[in-house]
Parts: structure tokens; sequence; C-alpha cells
């Protein structure tokens, strides 16, 4: 954003006052405001407020534009230099598979890019996909000055663990790492375990059926032996 003022005689092309102009999306927009007044019947200094003034308004209405893309493009599309598979939607976190601190076994997690200090938050025994991704988009929004709505409709969005498969066999394939499978145990925990609960479900609905089962056919041959001694009774 530039707001530039040009005196009398400093252009070739005649043309002095104020120039705004702006970058949007890589779209120049831009406001040549004149000091040549529409006639003589308009006071010099009233002209010059006049057209000082359009300036300022142009200029702030540009920037509160140009600002309000740039967040919503910071929300809700990638980064142009975002690595292959590494996004996650939006700009300042992006995943990565590698070694964390002064650990040598490397681990899956997501890295909040911090300027200057890029923080990786593991996806580990003690910490799900899920709570790694949580801590991450907390700290996301700490970090970008991020509002409250956008911040909360993230949370609960965590990127599936076949975006981590995805990312390992494109490391090994393209980018010459021998990254094993066992890197990726700790991201399919949660699936894992989601898995296990729904097999005990379903064993406890089958317990439940064969118990109602069992307890049917008691019940028939209670009835059955009992109409049996009625009749044997009555023929005695």
């Amino acid at each position: 954003m530039a707001i530039q003022f040009y005196e009398k005689g400093e252009l070739s092309s005649g043309f002095w006052g104020w120039r705004v102009v702006v970058m949007i999306r890589g779209e120049r927009y831009q406001k040549y405001l004149s000091l040549r007044r529409p006639g003589t019947s308009v006071p010099e200094e009233l002209w010059y407020r006049y057209q000082k003034t359009r300036a300022e308004y142009y200029e702030a209405r540009w920037s509160m534009r140009a600002a309000a893309t740039k967040y919503l493009d910071f929300i809700r599309t990638e980064h142009a230099r975002t690595r292959p598979f590494r996004g996650v939607g939006f700009q300042g976190i992006t995943l990565g598979i590698g070694t964390i601190g002064g650990s040598q076994t490397e681990q899956c997690y997501f890295q909040v890019n911090v300027p200057g200090n890029p923080v990786r938050i593991a996806i580990s025994e003690e910490q799900t996909l899920s709570r790694a991704w949580d801590r991450a988009v907390v700290l996301w929004g700490e970090t970008f000055g991020i509002r409250p709505k956008d911040i909360e409709a993230r949370r609960h969005r965590s990127p599936a663990p076949e975006q981590f498969k995805r990312l390992r066999k494109h490391m090994n394939d393209e980018e010459q790492a021998s990254l094993g499978v066992g890197v990726l145990h700790y991201v399919y925990a949660e699936q894992r375990a989601e898995l296990e609960r729904k097999k005990s479900r379903s064993s406890l609905r089958e317990r439940r059926v064969e118990q109602e089962d069992l307890l049917d056919v008691h019940s028939r041959l209670e009835r059955e032996i009992s109409q049996f001694l009625e009749k044997s009774a009555a023929r005695a």
C-alpha cells in the first residue's frame, strides 16, 4: 500500500496530486486524484483538502481490504512454498516426519511455523494425533492472531492418518528418505482403538443375542414339559 504526492511539474504527463496504489492477490488497484481544479469557481484550498481526504479514504479502504484478503488467504489456502504432501489446507501449520530435539528416532509431527522459531509437536504414545493437532492449532491461533471462531473451526478437523502415510511414501520415493512403516505406529493408534471398541460392541451384541436365544429355548422347553405333564395327568 502506498500513497504518493506529486508536485506540479514533477511528472512529464502534467499530472499533479495524489496517487494511491495497492496490490491485492497480485492485482494492482490504483487511483489518481488530481489537483487540477474542475473550474476556477472552486477555491484551490478547498479542492486540495477535498482531494487529499479522498486519497486518505482510498488508502484506508484498500488497506483494510488488503488486510482482510491476506487474513482469509492465510486461513483458507496453503502457502505457495509449502512442500509436497505437507499442507493442511491453510498456512502456518505443516506435517512432518523426522527427529525432534536431540532424539535420534523419527516421529510424525505437526509443525507450527512460528517466524524464526518453528515448533514441532510430536504424535507419540503419550500424545495422540488429535491431541497433538489440538495443541498445534491453539498455538497457531496464538502466534498468528487468529480469531477464536476460526481456531475452533479447525481444532476438531485433524488431518487423517493417511496423510502421513502419503508423506512417508513421498519422502522415501522422492526425497531419498528411508522411513520404516513403524514411524506411522502412533499416527494410527486412535484408529486402531476405535476398531477395537467397535469389535467389543459387536461382540457384546452377539452375546446378548445368544443369551436371548437360550432364554427363548428354555422357555419353550418349560412350556412343552408343562403341557406334556398336563396331558399325562389327564389320561391317568
